[in-house]
């Protein structure tokens, strides 16, 4: 088997396999069945998923799910349009409320489409309904194959392949299958990790919590306080659990916090939820699930043939909603990489970047969910929080102001949702020293304001400052000047950098996004291809310039899927800055420029494929 002048792997039954059925195991495969390559997908369990352990989709995986196809499906969970997703801070619900941050869509702040820096918004859509549409979508391919109650054992790999070896669990049977590439999605506890001797390293273990998935038909009725999301409880001795709400009626989910590892049983869930909500009420316990909270990230994302994606590479607390997004991101590089490869479209380097790109990338997320925990049990132990005095009044006052500004940090995150990049990447070209006579840059294309700079009204090419921004800096300047100081083993990015996001064209960014004309998005252009932006044609010239037939030909001579895109929209060309934006299958900008390359293209396209 192989792809069209592509590499070629002695009696290869499939391109892909992929062992773990969560959701990066499934968006890996449904983005290899979308690229036109065959996976065989081995998943131990029936793949039902029981307990969700995400609910909320980030803003850039709603834009591969857009992609896709799927939001439409995605938004189809029913959960209430006007359900306030309202972080909320509380003793307990019958107790005292000590601070809110609101928000009146799950966006962090984006109330105006138009201003947002995404097409899409941020959606609650629990892993029991996210994980069947992936895999309706991973199955819709004809040449993709998943199989269940499937575990897998071993592995053997040389150089043309590898041989993956299986148990049917249905009948005891070992079956054998021989692929081009294996890619390990099985979790934090990863054999095909283990297998593979790669070590996981990190800062170790957090907590240990037990997710509690439980119903309760009246659960507002036994409390005043306003709905929200996200509910997070603290006690004299400091935060001992969250609740978040699954579907906006009767589905919660808790999560209560121990020092060591123990598993409690019904009768002890019974009691700490009914502390959570300050009444024995009635409801009935769906399940539990007990799990370590840890930083970890494997020392290496590839051996070989055989890769590693989401949980099986990078484990985190879920402080931050950052675990099963980031590996969904890792499963949209490796698959264009992988596709490259097979097509022979490839320098024999580029696979070697899903590590060097991804690894970091995976690090910062980790990293940042870290701090997050340390916010979120800031407090510390409080005494006399629950006293009806002056004293206790002063006392839940202060640790009110501080864990609300202290917490929009987690909150407001776009930095790490959108903010990541590839700019030390070997296949990306980075911007060369302005010349001294590009009049044409200072015309339209002004260096991007950096996120730490206070915006004024209008950006230095006369972009307004959006709604967006403008909340996003307040709360910063919030969390800033009454956020609790942590005392950490490690230097966090700067605020700024994770809270204020700012759209720009710079090589390894994702490209940005923005309304056409039209009424599609920019990002409507990427993700089949390497796609070149000509944004210096007007209505007064000839549209086609003298170098965009050197282009063509030179990636048809590499044989990499390519189009040129031209655009005049003023606002198009204001937010990538550049006459020429060339953007890579993942939409990540790989070269910009206001001139034509000197050397021609081919340089150019031969460092941003690995050759």
């Amino acid at each position: 088997m192989a792809g069209p002048s592509g590499e070629r792997a002695r009696d290869a039954d499939v391109d892909v396999v992929v062992v773990g059925g969560g959701p990066v195991g499934l968006a890996l495969a449904g983005e290899l069945g979308w690229r036109g390559r065959s996976c065989l997908l081995i998943e131990q369990t029936d793949g039902i998923v029981r307990h969700p352990k995400m609910d909320g989709i980030d803003l850039r995986v709603m834009e591969f799910c857009r992609r896709w196809g799927l939001v439409d499906r995605m938004k189809a969970y029913p959960f209430p349009a006007d359900y306030p997703q309202d972080m909320v801070y509380v003793t307990h619900f019958t107790g005292y409320e000590l601070g809110r941050e609101s928000f009146s869509v799950p966006s962090g702040g984006a109330e105006i489409r138009a201003a947002s820096p995404s097409p899409e918004g941020r959606i609650r859509c629990p892993q029991t309904h996210f994980d069947p549409i992936l895999r309706e979508f991973a199955a819709s391919f004809p040449d993709n194959r998943l199989l269940v109650r499937s575990r897998y054992l071993r592995h053997e790999q040389d150089d043309d392949g590898v041989t993956v070896h299986f148990e049917d669990l249905a009948s005891g049977a070992t079956r054998s299958v021989r692929a081009r590439w294996m890619v390990g999605c099985d979790g934090a506890g990863s054999t095909v990790r283990e297998h593979l001797r790669i070590e996981f390293v990190g800062s170790g273990v957090h907590n240990y919590t037990t997710n509690v998935l439980f119903r309760c038909a009246d659960l507002f009725a036994h409390h005043d306080k306003r709905p929200g999301y996200r509910w997070l409880f603290i006690g004299p001795e400091g935060t001992y659990g969250t609740m978040s709400a699954i579907n906006g009626r009767d589905e919660w989910r808790a999560q209560l916090f121990d020092d060591t590892r123990r598993t409690p049983g019904e009768a002890e869930v019974r009691t700490r939820l009914h502390r959570m909500i300050g009444a024995p009420v009635e409801l009935e316990v769906v399940s539990t699930l007990s799990w370590v909270r840890r930083e970890r990230v494997a020392a290496a994302y590839r051996a070989g043939r055989v890769f590693l994606a989401g949980d099986a590479c990078h484990a985190t607390s879920p402080t931050g909603g950052f675990g099963m997004n980031t590996g969904i991101k890792d499963a949209v590089d490796l698959a264009w990489k992988l596709d490259a490869t097979m097509a022979g479209w490839a320098g024999p380097s580029l696979l070697d970047t899903y590590d060097l790109e991804r690894r970091p990338s995976g690090a910062r997320a980790v990293r940042e969910a870290s701090g997050n925990w340390r916010r979120l049990v800031s407090p510390g132990p409080q005494p006399r929080l629950l006293e009806a005095s002056r004293e206790g009044a002063l006392v839940r006052y202060e640790v009110g102001r501080r864990f609300a500004a202290t917490m929009l940090r987690e909150w407001y995150k776009l930095g790490i949702d959108l903010g990541y990049t590839y700019a030390d990447s070997p296949i990306v070209c980075a911007d060369e020293a302005p010349e001294a006579d590009a009049s044409t840059a200072s015309a339209h294309f002004e260096p991007e304001l950096p996120a730490d700079r206070e915006p004024s009204g209008v950006l230095r090419d006369g972009t307004p400052i959006s709604s967006v921004t403008l909340r996003e800096w307040q709360r910063l300047q919030t969390h800033l000047a009454e956020g609790a100081p942590l005392q950490l083993e490690w230097t966090e990015l700067p605020a700024a950098e994770v809270m204020v996001y700012r759209q720009t064209s710079r090589p390894g960014a994702r490209a940005p996004h923005v309304w056409r004309a039209d009424g599609g998005s920019t990002l409507d252009w990427f993700g089949r291809g390497w796609v070149l932006l000509d944004l210096g044609a007007t209505d007064e010239a000839d549209p086609r310039d003298d170098g965009d037939d050197a282009w063509i030909d030179a990636a048809r001579a590499r044989r990499m899927p390519f189009e040129i895109v031209r655009c005049t929209e003023p606002a198009v060309r204001a937010a990538y800055r550049r006459r020429w934006v060339l953007v890579r299958p993942d939409g990540h900008v790989a070269w910009r420029a206001d001139r034509s390359p000197p050397d021609g293209p081919g340089p150019i396209l031969d460092r941003c494929r690995g050759a």
